[in-house]
């Protein structure tokens, strides 16, 4: 059956041997059946935290014209403010480096050892993914705030504060920065499940990345964030992105037979199809490299970054989207008249990721 609720997982457990043999069941059972977790106990000290949130919050406070000396378009790096998405990158602003250079060294450190658990998880030896990564790995953090309904424009008031989309890498980690709701995250039967605020959490999302290396056993689940609605304030969120070598190539880990038979019981009890709004675009073949489809997914998220530094895969982004959009008319057409088409399933799956 499709999942009805987001696992939380006790970190602490993995660091008991005696108990951490059911935190690994626990966690095989939330890649299998959800992609989508909280974890609590990370080992961040609530101190840190607090200063993350507090300092995150207050770079939107500064004058427009300060913000504007760091906007992410201004760099090939995709880092920076990002003006129309309210995003920032902390790294890239001095003021910040106090706290969140900490807070980025223990989430690296975080990362690098959940995935490990995910490898154990899935019967491997726990340097699994050890290959996919660079010695000194660059990571990427962002600070997003999400205006209320009542700051946005008349036409705007219907649009999500972001779409329904898939994350890039290996994994990412969610600091909900603030008391709202608005995060969902999409199961198996295209239904959007509440991810609310859980003090003392971060929620975790199984990247495109990791689905392609474990033949499509940890599933990137589909996630958006719905706007505040008026007079209910900004809402503040704190991603993680582990970073991934851009060397790295689509050479698939090799997953005991027992785990991907565990995967296709659970799709075959449900008794149909994946429904699923947005397309998984980390497909073997398609790509070289792990790097070139992470950098593809950020020039379609960030088209102003692209055309001023990546001018030729923006163009290609362009025209792979224009085909997409008119293959989705004729398919629309098609069914209108009753004639029916080929493939529609994955036709009808062509929003724009996010990543």
């Amino acid at each position: 059956m499709a999942f009805s609720s987001i696992p939380v997982l006790d970190l602490s457990l993995a660091r008991n041997a005696d108990t951490k043999p059911a935190f690994l069941r626990y966690l095989r059972s939330a890649l299998l059946e959800v992609g989508f977790l909280y974890i609590k106990n990370t080992g961040i000290s609530d101190e840190l935290i607090d200063r993350v949130i507090t300092q995150g919050k207050a770079f939107f406070d500064l004058r427009e014209d300060q913000k504007l000396e760091v906007q992410m378009k201004n760099a090939p790096s995709f880092l920076g403010y990002n003006k129309l998405g309210n995003e920032t990158t902390a790294l890239k602003t001095d003021c910040f480096r106090s706290t969140m250079e900490p807070y980025i060294r223990q989430m690296s450190i975080l990362s690098t050892t959940f995935i490990s658990l995910i490898a154990e998880a899935l019967l491997l030896p726990p340097t699994a993914f050890d290959r996919f990564f660079d010695p000194d790995q660059q990571h990427k953090l962002k600070i997003i705030k999400y205006p209320d309904l009542s700051c946005l424009l008349a036409d705007q008031q219907s649009q999500q504060g972001v779409g329904p989309h898939k994350d890039s890498m290996l994994s990412s980690y969610l600091l909900q920065a603030s008391h709202h709701c608005g995060l969902q995250a999409q199961n198996l039967a295209g239904e959007w499940i509440d991810c609310p605020p859980i003090p003392g959490t971060l929620v975790v999302a199984i990247g495109q990345g990791l689905e392609a290396l474990t033949h499509g056993v940890c599933a990137s689940t589909t996630h958006r964030v719905l706007s505040p609605a008026a007079g209910q304030g900004p809402r503040f969120s704190i991603p993680f992105f582990q970073g991934v070598s851009y060397d790295a190539t689509f050479e698939s880990v090799d997953i005991p037979v027992e785990i991907i038979e565990m995967r296709r019981e659970l799709l075959d009890q449900r008794g149909a199809e994946r429904s699923d709004d947005v397309e998984f675009t980390f497909m073997k073949g398609r790509w070289g490299h792990l790097g070139e489809a992470t950098l593809v997914n950020r020039v379609k998220s960030h088209p102003d970054v692209g055309e001023r530094w990546y001018p030729e895969i923006l163009a290609r982004v362009r025209e792979e989207q224009r085909v997409a959009r008119e293959r989705k008319e004729e398919v629309k057409e098609r069914v209108r008249k009753g004639k029916g088409f080929d493939g529609v399933g994955s036709l009808l799956e062509g929003k724009e990721v996010v990543g």
